[in-house]
């Protein structure tokens, strides 16, 4: 189990923001010193954590700021999706233009709970802007979705684990990729077909409206370099076409934007037809304070608890344990 531990991989690590607060309470995702042990048993290639927290005075290093940020435009798709462009600082929009980035947003007059995690469909540094699709389903994100262009929206960020498979995403280069986008995780599906064309990968969208009726990133889709193809992924012919992209032995990463039924179903594709491309998805895991404190987001897998919102974790193993579970 402590073997386990030790070989957990945290999106943070590296970055300003490690160490955290799980440093200060002995709770560390990768340095084992941190952990309370006695001596160093970590996997990591960085600047070694445990001299960082030394450094930073035996605490955690940079939080992520909260900042209000102006409405520039507000976008009504249909009447369950509601894009909103944001004013950021340039940094923020900078740091936010990865795979699987994303914010918390909450009304100006909303208190701290209604913080509410959105993925990042778009962010410009040099304009300072991000975009956000909002898909209406409670109460939270019907006051996000009711806010107007000039007013103020408060948001904290940046955070980087809204999917599982980075190394694939940002490792894959000159080769052939596959994106399968669905309803609302079509919004963060966008940096990550972004990235896999500045990494010069030739790369195939199939496109599925889902339960949000619209294909919103259309726009976007068709001013890249790409194949993309709308189709049902639930109907005969959707799974058809899927199927016969994946056989498809040139393609070396799948990335999955959907349920984790949709996830599965690609894996088990996977398994039949083209067992040597990687796996790439979409974290559908729910996420409540992003900073691995509150436990929402917390897995068990092969007896060892893992914070989804920092741990990228091992695609497969987590999909089994779904669908063991149900």
């Amino acid at each position: 189990m402590n073997k386990l531990a030790n070989r957990l991989e945290c999106v943070d690590a590296g970055t300003e923001y490690c160490p955290c607060y799980l440093a200060e309470l002995n709770e560390c995702i990768v340095c084992s010193q941190l952990q309370g042990k006695k001596f160093c048993d970590c996997n990591w290639r960085g600047v070694c954590i445990f001299q960082e927290f030394v450094w930073a005075g035996y605490k955690a290093k940079a939080t992520r700021s909260t900042v209000f940020s102006k409405v520039v435009k507000r976008e009504e798709i249909n009447d369950e999706v509601i894009v909103l462009t944001l004013k950021v600082p340039n940094k923020m929009a900078r740091d936010l233009n990865e795979p699987g980035s994303f914010v918390f947003i909450r009304g100006y007059l909303s208190p701290s709970f209604f913080d509410t995690p959105m993925s990042v469909m778009w962010a410009d540094e040099v304009e300072g802007i991000i975009k956000i699709a909002v898909q209406v389903t409670g109460p939270k994100t019907k006051l996000i979705a009711n806010a107007k262009e000039g007013q103020e929206v408060y948001i904290r960020g940046p955070y980087w684990n809204g999917m599982f498979g980075h190394r694939y995403i940002k490792g894959t280069h000159n080769s052939k990729a596959l994106v399968v986008l669905r309803g609302i995780a079509q919004a963060p599906g966008v940096i990550v077909i972004l990235k896999l064309i500045q990494n010069k990968n030739k790369v195939i969208v199939l496109l599925d409206k889902g339960k949000v009726k619209a294909n919103f990133i259309k726009e976007y889709l068709e001013k890249f370099d790409i194949t993309f193809i709308e189709t049902d992924l639930l109907t005969e012919e959707g799974q058809r076409i899927l199927k016969e992209f994946i056989k498809d032995k040139e393609i070396t990463v799948v990335y999955s934007g959907g349920s984790d039924e949709q996830h599965l179903n690609i894996l088990e594709y996977l398994d039949t037809y083209n067992s040597e491309a990687y796996l790439a998805v979409s974290n559908n895991n729910k996420i409540c304070c992003g900073e691995g404190i509150c436990g929402s987001c917390e897995i068990e897998i092969e007896g060892q608890k893992m914070r989804t919102c920092k741990v990228q974790v091992d695609i497969r193993k987590a999909l089994e344990r779904k669908m063991l579970r149900g």
